[in-house]
């Protein structure tokens, strides 16, 4: 699960920004420079945000700008955009779900809409207890962590002051002690309450046990816990089928693609087993997002990482090809849902799954061409 603060808008990304505006449009007045800035900055938060109507995000990005980014000068991060958030009415049904859907893409988990309102107060709770001085994300983390976690791993994937690797510091305060302790008292007993549950209870959460949990957390090894998947409405073009592997690594060397050898190539395959997802969709969008990652590339091992780009990109988010692939793959599934009969799937998915417009058509494009050199007339 990713726990670290990740950076939105840092002070790095805001020198890069004045001192581009600078060279470019030196010609500019101050004042029309500053404009030129603060609409950059905002343009970066607002990709960030959660799928809010535009005026909520407008009104969200505006308030980060002004009280994180200029007032305190500190990076913009995911903690920030969810306290923002929470300043809203995000009990409305359409900015819950908005709100809903981003904290599982950050963590990399599937929450139930009723369970996810109750980590969300549970959340809440605990940062506003006098005896607690943590912040609301991070109390929902230790929420989520508690819940999706054996009690004697929360401590390992929480990441607070005072904590290094899975220690307390002699330094930690005791607001530390008291956060970790709630976090493990609520894991220790709602895991023993949830597995007296019977699977039909509407407050179970409803993981199955023994299937894996699909957890993003750039960490060198990947995550061994579970999660429920979404419901796949891919059409039959775009299910899973058994592809020659010969083949597609003959394709993919052609292209000087560094996915053509271990572990990228069986990661991408087995994760496309696992969602049920055509193996050749997986790849034509890495061919799409990242040129199949040409071994010329000076960062192509970092980009192997992430080639699918999920959460935003592979810069921003650098972690190991099995998460990036659960990810990618749990995307496409959940995005799927809900398509009318009368729209592509892949162009479905392009209005949730890139800003690219025309990210459906190249995909596409791809994958038929992949289709054509991999697979036999009759497997097509």
């Amino acid at each position: 699960m990713r726990t670290t603060a990740a950076g939105v808008l840092t002070p790095t990304d805001i020198h890069n920004i004045r001192h581009y505006v600078q060279h470019k449009y030196g010609d500019l007045p101050s004042d029309r420079r500053a404009e030129i800035v603060a609409d950059a900055m905002q343009r970066i938060v607002l990709r960030q945000l959660p799928d809010f109507p535009q005026v909520h995000k407008m009104s969200v990005s505006t308030e980060l700008l002004r009280s994180i980014a200029v007032r305190k000068q500190v990076p913009v991060h995911e903690k920030h955009i969810f306290e923002a958030c929470l300043r809203l009415d995000y009990r409305d049904p359409q900015l819950f779900h908005a709100l809903h859907e981003w904290v599982e893409q950050r963590l990399g988990v599937t929450i139930e809409a009723e369970v996810f309102k109750g980590i969300v107060e549970e959340g809440i709770h605990i940062a506003n207890s006098p005896d607690v001085q943590v912040e609301a994300w991070d109390a929902v983390v230790g929420t989520v962590a508690g819940y999706y976690r054996m009690p004697d791993r929360v401590a390992e994937i929480i990441t607070l002051p005072g904590i290094r690797n899975g220690r307390i510091g002699s330094r930690s305060k005791p607001s530390t002690y008291m956060f970790l302790t709630v976090a493990l008292s609520m894991s220790t007993l709602f895991y023993g309450w949830w597995t007296l549950q019977p699977p039909t209870s509407p407050a179970a959460i409803p993981v199955k046990t023994g299937q894996p949990l699909v957890v993003s957390r750039p960490v060198s090894q990947p995550p061994d816990a579970v999660v429920q998947k979404y419901k796949n409405e891919l059409p039959g073009e775009l299910r899973y089928v058994e592809i020659n592997k010969e083949r597609l690594v003959q394709y993919l060397a052609g292209k000087s693609s560094l996915l053509a050898e271990e572990p990228y190539l069986s990661t991408i395959v087995n994760a496309a087993k696992d969602h049920d997802i055509h193996p050749l969709l997986l790849f034509a969008i890495t061919g799409q997002e990242q040129a199949f990652v040409p071994k010329s590339h000076k960062d192509a091992k970092k980009i192997a990482n992430n080639p699918f780009n999920v959460f935003h990109s592979w810069k921003e988010f650098n972690t190991t090809i099995s998460e990036s692939a659960k990810i990618a793959s749990n995307t496409i599934v959940h995005k799927s849902q809900g398509r009318p009969d009368d729209i592509d799937a892949l162009t479905w998915i392009n209005t949730k799954y890139a800003e690219d417009v025309n990210w459906s058509k190249g995909v596409r494009t791809i994958l038929e061409a992949m289709k054509r050199q991999i697979m036999s007339v009759n497997e097509r």
